[in-house]
């Protein structure tokens, strides 16, 4: 803690009646138009907690009384003990005190177990927090499973990729996989999925606000099991384009050897999909080659489109900071499976 900061600003956690002034500034120093600046009831499923807090943290000028700074974040569990979180929307207005914006970081990282980076601007926010003792960063991967061989709409294909899968444990195990229509069904029968040591550790609480309960979105949660045991859940989303569809794996929570069982699986899907793809980072690559994917190179030739409201067809990076090694990062974690428009 800087007590320059402390002489000039008064920081402090954001509240309900604070809302009508963030999403306002989102509008105006953010994205104009934003979800977050025109949509309240979004912004409050996002950010408000049932104790009328907001996931905020707030610079304001003593003098002016003026809203000069905001990071916003959201939170893997509400378990004071074991609370990861990921940073949201973070801004400083010009003009301002150097380094504002990392001194609400670095009030927020006193809160929290960890906090995790999703979406940063590779020029601006991973420049920094390659230089900081603390803090590791890197580009997501993402691997891709076409789903058929010619007419694409949604995918740009150059080339058909030889496929990566290799055999090994996992194409020893039989699993059995099914859609999961309920949180209730979650609840009863894949809660000892979530994991303390896991990093970020997501309670059940969270898998039930942010895949059963979205206002907007609609996912599919489906449970694997082996030999009557529950031992992952995988959450997709679909996407469309026209008459197209792409199917987006977006989240997976358990073991990942059953990953590299679920080509069979996928294969169901041919008739529905251009292809189905998965962004994530610190997953053991072995079992998604097992299941038929192949990785994105930086230069492909192949696009496999990430944005679709509005649609743009190109390959796109997302760029994640962490302080510890052990980190799972999959697509829908923190803001980077969200609605903008």
């Amino acid at each position: 803690m800087n007590i320059k900061y402390d002489e000039k600003y008064i920081i402090r956690l954001a509240a309900k009646e604070d809302i009508a002034q963030i999403m306002t500034f989102i509008d105006t120093y953010w994205k104009k138009g934003h979800i977050l600046a025109v949509n309240r009831s979004f912004f409050e499923y996002e950010f408000l907690e049932p104790n009328g807090s907001v996931n905020f943290i707030l610079a304001i000028d003593r003098q002016q009384d003026t809203l000069e700074g905001i990071l916003g974040y959201l939170k893997a569990s509400h378990d004071e003990e074991c609370m990861d979180i990921w940073g949201s929307i973070w801004k400083v207005k010009e003009g301002n005190i150097p380094l504002l914006g990392l001194e609400l970081s670095i009030r927020l990282e006193e809160m929290v177990r960890y906090k995790l980076g999703i979406g940063a601007n590779p020029k601006t926010t991973i420049s920094i927090m390659k230089i900081l003792p603390n803090r590791k960063a890197g580009k997501m991967k993402h691997f891709y499973r076409l789903c058929k061989k010619q007419d694409f709409h949604i995918a740009c294909i150059e080339y058909l990729p030889k496929s990566a899968a290799v055999n090994g444990s996992a194409a020893e195990l039989s699993v059995e996989i099914q859609e999961i229509n309920d949180f209730k069904a979650f609840d009863e029968n894949y809660t000892e999925l979530l994991n303390k040591d896991s990093i970020p550790y997501k309670d059940k609480n969270y898998i039930r606000r942010r895949f059963f309960e979205h206002p907007i979105y609609e996912y599919k949660v489906y449970g694997i099991s082996t030999e009557g045991r529950s031992k992952a859940i995988i959450v997709f989303r679909e996407e469309t384009v026209d008459d197209r569809k792409a199917l987006r794996i977006v989240d997976y929570v358990g073991e990942q050897s059953c990953f590299g069982c679920l080509g069979s699986f996928f294969d169901s899907m041919k008739e529905q999909y251009e292809y189905i793809d998965f962004y994530c980072m610190g997953f053991e690559e072995r079992y998604i080659y097992e299941a038929g994917f192949t990785l994105r190179k930086d230069d492909d030739a192949n696009i496999i489109p990430n944005y679709f409201h509005p649609f743009e067809q190109r390959n796109v990076d997302i760029w994640v900071h962490y302080p510890v090694d052990g980190v799972l990062f999959c697509k829908a974690d923190g803001d980077q499976d969200r609605p903008n428009l």
